[in-house]
């Protein structure tokens, strides 16, 4: 098959555990853009925290951010689709978790905004680099504004039943995922990261089938499902790699080039 674009998750796929960029995968991805492959990502980070990886890749066209929430162009900065959350789902949204003792985040202008600090908003800082804002009113600030998406972070077993609970409440306004253990996202139902790959696609006029999507979580089961070429990792949960065409090596043992040689390049991945 003749691929013109791959989409990439960032955390727990083209990052290690490190989150750094392993020498393999940025040697692979040279490889693949000397080949005129376009190369992207799909993330679920803010803008913001996606931009240092952003820029260590060189993309110059349109990334992916906030689960497919948010479209801006690498260089310009231009937004090119933003789709945020109800107002009135958001109020809902901050008082209920505040009342029932979640941390919950809400985002708006790509910056994000919390209650108070805590062991979990720490815990989020050491993946993204980003400081958020504390409001002591949170449900008052965010009333009259976008908010683009929404994380509640908890420990994994909480966050499972937690997301019965929403996927109750809120499934058909909302996309409710786990994208980490950890973090339970919200985004406005029509923000996934395979309506964003759609998206892409006709902006650069390539058929679906000429696309590769690699990630490792639910939250990329959209993008897995609607590329020509979905691939699960190898640290990702049987759900996601059963749904997935191919399923790669490990974030840590550089899946991402593994998909890279043998599909891109036509080389045996083990030479």
């Amino acid at each position: 098959m003749n691929y013109k674009m791959l989409v990439l998750d960032l955390d727990d796929s083209l990052l290690g555990t490190d989150l750094k960029i392993s020498h393999r995968n940025r040697e692979a991805l040279i490889a693949a853009a000397e080949k005129g492959i376009l190369i992207t990502i799909a993330t679920g980070r803010m803008f913001s925290s996606a931009l240092p990886y952003i820029k260590e890749l060189g993309v110059d066209m349109p990334v992916i951010t906030y689960q497919g929430a948010l479209i801006k162009n690498a260089l310009s900065r231009e937004t090119l689709i933003h789709i945020p959350i109800d107002r009135k789902i958001s109020r809902e949204l901050v008082r209920e978790s505040i009342r029932d003792g979640y941390y919950i985040q809400g985002y708006i202008d790509d910056e994000y905004y919390m209650a108070e600090e805590n062991k979990y908003s720490e815990f989020y800082y050491t993946i993204s680099r980003q400081r958020g804002n504390v409001v002591t009113d949170l449900e008052g600030y965010v009333k009259d504004k976008d908010v683009t998406k929404f994380i509640i972070i908890d420990e994994p077993d909480r966050i499972r039943n937690l997301k019965e609970k929403y996927d109750m409440l809120y499934g058909d306004m909302l996309q409710i995922t786990i994208s980490k253990p950890q973090f339970l996202e919200f985004t406005h139902k029509d923000a996934t990261k395979g309506n964003a790959v759609s998206y892409m696609a006709n902006l650069f006029n390539i058929d679906r089938e000429s696309i590769i999507a690699v990630g490792d979580s639910y939250n990329d089961l959209s993008m897995i499902k609607y590329a020509g070429l979905g691939v699960a990792m190898g640290n990702s949960p049987r759900a996601v790699q059963e749904v997935a065409d191919y399923v790669t090596l490990s974030n840590d043992e550089a899946g991402v080039a593994h998909v890279i040689e043998k599909f891109i390049l036509g080389r045996n991945p083990l030479e």
